[in-house]
């Protein structure tokens, strides 16, 4: 049976021996109970692991022990670009100053305050516990200086005069703020950093009191290789992610069908209650969940180029296979119209990128990305999705980069290699680092209508001898 096949056999089979098992669970086969449980604990996998993913993400940034952490209903401002060194655990761009905040919205709104706008790109995207954005502040948008409240679902109090309302889909919710800088230039990041860190978050209840995490328990590995992705551990943190932050109503089915397992928002999972059956099932549930949801990162959008195509990011209704693939392997991907991602991982023949060969992209003269912001090219580890080490401390490239020199006809090279190239075209050299497998990301930043259209099509990575 192929990976693809799973949904349709796991809703055959949650809906079929759901009612048998209720019927008649006591003589339920070990076959059958083993079957059940992949069944119901693989669709809770696919749609759960985002929920899961926001959990743990917030449990280690507010923890006391991270290298950078803030409580809830609080801005983390980073102290400049993202680097290797940096504890960003989704993929960072290297375009942005980052402020991240986790809001627990279970007592009421959450008033965030700006008391600057900036005159440059700036955003702060809200984001539900299953990562689709519900709300944007900034100067795509047009926002100004003032106060916006995030709101929980069915919330109907009354909010201070002058507020204005988000209306949030989860009761858990993740912040993020963005001002663009200069890469590599010290004098354009820091005014940003400082501008950031006057952004201001307070609850409207004043006398809500909200977790704390345990000084003395263990930072959170939100790693991908934390055994919890795929074991029955992932099943006590998704009750924790559905408890804190709230279920979907559209996801509220898979909730409730995996309850009588004791997964569900409100229940405590605990195995030694399970069968030996039920939990093989769960356990293999896991293991192939895990498999589905970040091989799906190879099929969302069209190729083109080498480069895959999609607009279907940041909001996702119903696609709640592409909701956990984008929290797995990225996590917070903006909507299509504040800014797209073409990620690559193979070159114009089809080629796994590698560190150990040089590639050039080519944008001919007037056909640079269509955007009305800004453009880059970031280059990230296979594996953990990181930023690379390299000599020249650069990790991406692109229309505001320091040394970016065009041709003598207008077009731009940008050079992607280990070594420091020749000449001139040192310029625009984005360096992998090492000989590993790496991949890239072409971010567009309030991309124009062409590219939204799939009209533009970005020049393939030519690989150089």
């Amino acid at each position: 049976m192929k990976l693809h096949q799973l949904p349709v056999l796991c809703s055959v089979l949650a809906m079929g021996l759901f009612s048998v098992a209720t019927q008649a669970q006591a003589l339920l086969p070990d076959e059958l109970a083993e079957a059940e449980a992949f069944a119901l604990g693989y669709q809770a996998y696919v749609t759960g692991a985002v929920y899961a993913r926001s959990q743990i993400l917030m449990e280690k940034d507010i923890h006391p022990k991270a290298p950078l952490n803030a409580p809830l209903n609080a801005f983390n401002v980073y102290p400049g670009l993202a680097t290797p060194q940096s504890t960003i655990d989704f993929t960072p761009n290297n375009d942005t100053v980052y402020g991240l905040a986790w809001l627990d919205l279970r007592q009421g709104p959450v008033l965030m305050t700006i008391p600057k706008t900036s005159n440059r790109y700036w955003t702060v995207q809200a984001t539900d516990w299953a990562l689709n954005t519900f709300g944007y502040v900034g100067s795509r948008v047009k926002s100004t200086a003032g106060t916006y409240a995030y709101v929980p679902p069915g919330w109907k109090g009354d909010l201070p005069k002058g507020v204005t309302r988000i209306d949030a889909t989860t009761t858990g919710v993740f912040l993020q703020a963005r001002t663009v800088v200069k890469p590599e230039v010290a004098s354009d990041i820091d005014p940003v950093i400082a501008e950031i860190k006057t952004y201001r978050l307070e609850p409207l209840n004043k006398v809500a009191k909200y977790p704390q995490a345990d000084p003395a328990s263990p930072v959170p590995n939100t790693k991908l290789n934390n055994p919890v992705w795929q074991s029955l551990e992932f099943f006590g943190l998704l009750n924790r992610a559905w408890a804190f932050g709230g279920v979907r109503a559209q996801d509220g089915e898979v909730a409730m069908l995996a309850s009588r397992l004791g997964i569900g928002p409100g229940l405590t999972f605990d195995p030694a209650k399970l069968t030996e059956a039920q939990r093989r099932g769960l356990t293999k549930a896991a293991q192939v969940g895990f498999k589905r949801v970040v091989f799906h990162r190879n099929e969302n959008g069209e190729l083109r180029n080498g480069w895959r195509f999609a607009t279907n990011l940041g909001h996702y209704e119903d696609n709640r296979l592409l909701a956990s693939t984008v929290g797995m392997v990225g996590y917070g991907a903006n909507r299509a119209e504040e800014a797209m991602y073409l990620p690559a991982f193979s070159d114009a023949q089809n080629e796994p990128l590698s560190g150990g060969r040089r590639y050039r992209i080519r944008f001919a003269a007037g056909q640079l990305p269509p955007v009305n912001a800004f453009w880059s090219v970031t280059l990230y580890n296979l594996g953990d999705n990181q930023l690379r080490e390299n000599p020249i401390n650069r990790y991406a490239f692109g229309d505001r980069s320091p040394t970016l020199k065009r041709n003598a006809d207008g077009s731009i090279d940008i050079h992607v290699q280990r070594d420091k190239p020749e000449g001139d075209a040192a310029n625009n050299w984005l360096p992998t680092g090492n000989d590993g497998a790496f991949w890239l990301i072409m971010r567009m930043y309030e991309p124009q209508a062409k590219a939204l259209s799939g009209a533009y099509v970005l020049p393939g990575i030519e690989r150089l001898p």
